[in-house]
């Protein structure tokens, strides 16, 4: 966890990124027993919405990050719990799915526009081209060399 906060070429964000969410794994045993609990009501409010939509946003901007729930959350200002129950339902995933989702159409736009495997991966927040090749069969039911270099025969991601 602290090998980005180490990095000689990690960016500012990056490091922002994971000191964050190493704060937040050190401070979460801290919180009292019924802090983590759900709210009562999952009516969500005009700055609700607004801070859940910036996050959105900055996944949609930063998807080659390593965006966590703790950093996210953090960010716009909400605590993890409300964060993720006000994003699921605003927009209808939990956001590790919704970040994934997100990954996956860039990666298929980026692998049918010529992209090679491990430009997309990269492009997408993976480190590791062969994780991203197993998520991306996981998701698609095929593998990424199916649909680079226009070989998807016409097919769309979903």
């Amino acid at each position: 966890m602290l090998r980005p906060l180490l990095a000689s070429e990690a960016t500012p964000l990056d490091r922002h990124i994971a000191a964050l969410t190493l704060a937040a794994e050190y401070l979460r045993p801290l919180m009292p027993t019924g802090a983590s609990a759900a709210p009562s009501s999952t009516h969500l409010g005009a700055d609700d919405i607004d801070k859940l939509q910036r996050a959105r946003d900055l996944m949609r901007s930063h998807m080659d990050r390593a965006l966590t729930i703790a950093y996210l959350s953090t960010t716009v200002g909400m605590n993890e719990c409300k964060f993720k129950q006000g994003f699921r339902e605003l927009f209808g995933a939990p956001p590790h799915r919704f970040l994934l989702e997100l990954r996956m159409r860039r990666a298929w736009t980026l692998l049918e526009s010529g992209s090679r495997v491990a430009q997309a991966a990269y492009a997408v927040g993976y480190e590791h081209p062969a994780s991203f090749s197993a998520a991306f069969a996981r998701y698609f039911g095929r593998t990424p060399k199916s649909v680079s270099g226009g070989l998807n025969h016409g097919t769309d991601p979903i």
